[in-house]
């Protein structure tokens, strides 16, 4: 940008400031310093205006001070909001790392869980199979006993009596034995 000459008046008398600011911030800034000045010189009568000058410049100094120390306070509390800000996003970037291997072994855990329903589905069925074989297998076997029962009662009702039968070669030793038993 370039440098121009602009005349303000402060107090009676004309001052020439060579900036690069807009004119009306210019009289805007020396309307704050007449302003001050006059404030200074009400709160004491006996002091001129060169003195009121002096205690305005004081209190802009304070103030401009003031300012760079709470801008250099701001500036640490938003490094700090910054630095815990970045802080929590790593956080975030972390917790979503979790949640996305949670997620993974959640659906890893959900298939594995239909895989074994399935299974447990196929093993019911061939449960019922086998039972269903095993009825009829037993049902065979019971009636092949309590026919076998019958057999002996119908046996012993009718008067059964075992009889051996031998050989004739058998010796006579071989024929005492099977009357013995």
């Amino acid at each position: 940008m370039e440098k121009k000459r602009i005349s303000v008046s402060l107090e009676g008398r004309s001052y020439v400031v060579i900036t690069t600011d807009s004119e009306e911030y210019v009289c805007q800034v020396a309307k704050e310093v007449s302003e001050s000045i006059l404030n200074a010189s009400r709160s004491a009568k006996q002091l001129d205006v060169r003195d009121c000058a002096i205690l305005a410049a004081m209190d802009f100094c304070d103030d401009r001070n003031k300012a760079v120390k709470r801008n250099r306070d701001l500036v640490q509390k938003a490094d700090q909001f910054i630095k815990k800000n970045n802080d929590l996003n790593k956080q975030v970037g972390d917790y979503r790392e979790r949640l996305t291997d949670a997620i993974n072994e959640n659906t890893a855990l959900v298939k594995r869980v239909k895989a074994l329903e399935d299974q447990l589905s196929s093993l019911t069925k061939e449960n019922e199979r086998l039972k269903k074989g095993a009825d009829s297998k037993r049902y065979e076997n019971e009636k092949k006993f309590e026919k076998a029962v019958n057999e002996k009662k119908n046996e012993k009702i009718m008067g059964y009596v075992p009889m051996r039968q031998g050989s004739l070669f058998d010796n006579e030793a071989t024929r005492n034995k099977l009357n013995n038993k």
